[in-house]
């Protein structure tokens, strides 16, 4: 079966940079573990492949085996690594493992593809079984601010827009993405129609290619209710990657 993510593994690693500081951060927090780390949303490798090259034993989970594809390549060509990394396929709402760790992490916005609220407690309430008692759980998230929605509400919001240009490393062909995107105030669902376009050195559209993105945002009291309910105990809520406290002026508050 299919997973949401499989069109866009070709594509990932040159539109999806992460966002600024994360992957020292997600490492850093490995090594300060001392045991077995999971990553949930492992995709093609960002983040958990950096771990396992600094030493960590790590466990990538993703419901794409397109995605987990391309991770394992890229771990190949990096071997060998002082860590380990083992790569399962596996839906995030519903996992068993088999085993507990000391330190997992849901980086890049993974959480905001849990759609509806009992897919969002099904996934906490699995990551919670799989920690140990004294483990650590880190998520991040897009918190949302009012003033960051309105202007997607108005006629114009679905319009395509250019979001960035890039070359690619093996043709050398220019690559055009453009993103068009509507926001559901009432159920907090964020929906992207990602348009790839693929240009030769005369400039003519050789190739084109249409990509979906679902997802939900939440709010800080609403993360904070659930990871309770969960059974977690929350030490901090951070606004960015240098570990400053969460306000109205965080980094995440921004567009997503």
């Amino acid at each position: 079966m299919a997973a949401p993510f499989d069109p866009w593994a070709e594509y990932y690693d040159l539109l999806q940079k992460g966002i600024e500081g994360d992957v020292e951060f997600y490492v850093a927090q490995a090594l300060r573990a001392r045991g077995r780390t999971l990553e949930i949303g492992c995709g093609t490798g960002r983040i958990c492949i950096p771990m396992a090259m600094s030493g960590a034993d790590v466990v990538g989970m993703d419901n794409s085996s397109i995605m987990l594809a391309r991770c394992r390549e890229k771990c190949e060509a990096v071997a060998p690594i002082p860590g380990r990394l083992k790569l399962v396929k596996g839906d995030m709402r519903d996992f068993s493992l088999g085993e507990r760790f000391a330190f997992i992490a849901m980086p890049y916005r993974t959480f905001m593809h849990l759609l509806t609220p009992g897919e969002q407690r099904a996934c906490l309430a699995a990551v919670h079984c799989h920690l140990e008692p004294d483990g650590v759980f880190i998520l991040n998230t897009w918190a949302a601010r009012p003033s960051t929605i309105a202007p997607w509400l108005d006629p114009q919001n679905g319009a395509l827009r250019l979001v960035d240009q890039y070359e690619d490393p093996d043709t050398g062909w220019a690559i055009h993405h453009y993103c068009a995107s509507t926001y559901d105030e009432f159920t907090q669902i964020l929906r992207e129609d990602h348009t790839i376009h693929e240009l030769d050195a005369t400039g003519t559209v050789v190739h084109s290619t249409t990509m979906e993105m679902v997802r939900a945002w939440t709010t800080p009291r609403e993360m904070e209710l659930l990871a309770t309910l969960a059974g977690f105990e929350v030490e901090a809520v951070l606004g960015d990657f240098a570990g400053a406290l969460f306000s109205a002026s965080s980094t995440e508050n921004r567009a997503p």
